[in-house]
């Protein structure tokens, strides 16, 4: 390709490097001669792998391979293991002209790097085969990075997709969690307003079922006396008002002082009975205090066995010291 002509740099890599000159037949044809490249293999990534599986989309038919092709391994073999130092020549049309982002290594001893020469290149179509070669090279090595640039975009748009549901979900279990949160918390203040109120409720039932007992009682009072009364205004009647009304004065002061009676002998009954407890808590008090004083006294005596035979040891074992 002429130095002198200007491409735009709008246009793809393969197109600024010449490939768009090639017809399909002859792509078809050069695609043909060349071998399938290796499979790259790509790194496993733990819980982050979408495609474990190495996608490669540049197969070919395995044919016998061309004389353009040997001639650049040949290159390349010289140029892997060179026999002697190669001067510095005219630019070689070879695959190294075909890589200018790869770093050459430089000697830092010596400025001059070799080159090593493409072997034989004395033809125009040999000139042509080898550049339609390279253009073809270069086409599939960019359909390549084009193809790996948009498998790791999809892979990265799907993770970005599954991180945004994600946190869509985590949004929306949290604003859920939080709901049921504040129902449960209100469940509860519920909950204890209910149990406050079933306390009064039963405080107001046993006070109710108090006073429900005393007005039964009063009621059974009230129907003792009216009997009494009746029965009395039945016997005695018109005559017996006087009599009658001292006999119920008497009956009442009679009950008043049978039921402080009652009560006297009641409380009596009582005293009796503390005093009797206190007598024999005071006998058993008693008697744990004499067991209590023979054991002091056992211990006492056996202290001083303990002390003595301890004096004795320490006697003897003072003498053996001598």
């Amino acid at each position: 390709m002429p130095e002198s002509l200007k491409i735009s740099q709008s246009v793809s890599p393969v197109t600024r490097a010449g490939a768009g000159d090639i017809s399909e037949r002859e792509l078809s044809r050069e695609r043909c001669h060349l071998t399938t490249p290796p499979a790259r293999l790509q790194r496993t990534f733990h819980k982050k792998q979408l495609f474990s599986t190495p996608v490669n989309k540049f197969t070919a038919k395995t044919t016998v391979p061309s004389a353009n092709l040997e001639r650049i391994r040949s290159c390349l073999d010289e140029y892997r293991n060179p026999s002697r130092p190669a001067k510095i020549g005219p630019k070689a049309v070879s695959l190294e002209d075909l890589t200018p982002t790869k770093k050459v290594k430089t000697d830092k001893k010596d400025g001059n790097l070799h080159i090593v020469k493409s072997p034989g290149l004395h033809g125009i179509a040999e000139e042509q085969a080898a550049a339609r070669i390279g253009k073809f090279m270069l086409l599939v090595s960019w359909r390549r990075r084009r193809e790996e640039v948009r498998c790791v975009r999809k892979t990265l748009e799907f993770q970005v997709s599954c991180s945004e549901r994600l946190r869509i979900q985590v949004c929306a279990l949290k604003s859920l969690l939080d709901s049921d949160n504040a129902k449960v918390r209100l469940a509860m203040r519920e909950l204890e307003r209910l149990k406050q109120l079933l306390k009064e409720k039963e405080l107001e039932k046993a006070i109710l079922e108090k006073e429900k007992y005393a007005l039964e009682q009063d009621v059974c009072a009230a129907e003792d006396r009216a009997s009494e009364i009746s029965i009395s205004w039945r016997d005695c009647r018109s005559e017996l008002e006087q009599a009658r009304a001292a006999a119920a004065a008497c009956e009442r002061a009679l009950a008043l002082e049978r039921a402080e009676l009652g009560r006297a002998r009641a409380r009596l009954d009582r005293a009796d009975h503390t005093i009797q407890t206190l007598e024999d808590d005071l006998e058993q008090h008693e008697a744990l205090l004499s067991a209590s004083e023979a054991k002091v006294t056992i211990l006492h005596n056996e202290i001083n066995k303990m002390q003595e035979q301890l004096d004795q040891s320490r006697e003897e074992l003072r003498l053996e010291r001598e």
